[in-house]
């Protein structure tokens, strides 16, 4: 099977976080179901610096900066979609990410308890770059997607291979 990584935020010290003067289904909106037309305006609403990777309010959704939009245009990274983003009182561009890419559900063990690593059946995995299992939204993204963002410096981001991710199954 393919190494994946999980696309997770680093929340870095002093970073700007937005929230949207819009109303929106946050859940819809980062698995691109909703698809907002015009600008989605957003304020800071906490920070001082931007990274790469600007976080929403909400749990769900982030804005990508014009150059991380640029990488991964030029790049053809699959699997992903944007919408404009203003940010008011900035004249910096970035765009909000949604998720578009597939894979089947995660596979669960039997017995309940801390589990090491993230597995679901290959052949459900639509071949996306960046992809959420099904009936989650966790961000999963190819090898290939970590070696470009590693490479260009992307800030704002930790990508941490699914297979050493320690979790809870009940």
């Amino acid at each position: 099977m393919d190494k994946f990584y999980s696309f997770q935020w680093a929340q870095k010290k002093g970073e700007i976080l937005v929230e949207s003067l819009n109303k929106y289904n946050d859940q819809d909106l980062m698995v691109g179901k909703y698809s907002y037309e015009g600008p989605f305006v957003v304020r800071v609403s906490e920070g001082k610096k931007l990274y790469d990777i600007a976080h929403f309010q909400d749990p769900f959704n982030f804005a990508i900066s014009e150059r991380v939009y640029k990488i991964l245009k030029e790049a053809g990274i699959t699997g992903w979609n944007s919408y404009e983003i203003v940010i008011e009182g900035r004249n910096e561009k970035y765009y909000g990410f949604q998720v578009l890419g597939k894979c089947g559900e995660l596979n669960r063990p039997r017995k309940s308890g801390f589990v090491t690593g993230y597995e679901f059946e290959s052949e459900t995995w639509d071949g996306a770059d960046f992809f959420c299992p099904k009936e989650t939204l966790h961000i999963f993204c190819t090898e290939r997607v970590t070696q470009l963002l590693t490479i260009n410096r992307i800030t704002n981001i930790e990508l941490v291979d699914i297979s050493t991710i320690e979790w809870y199954c009940v």
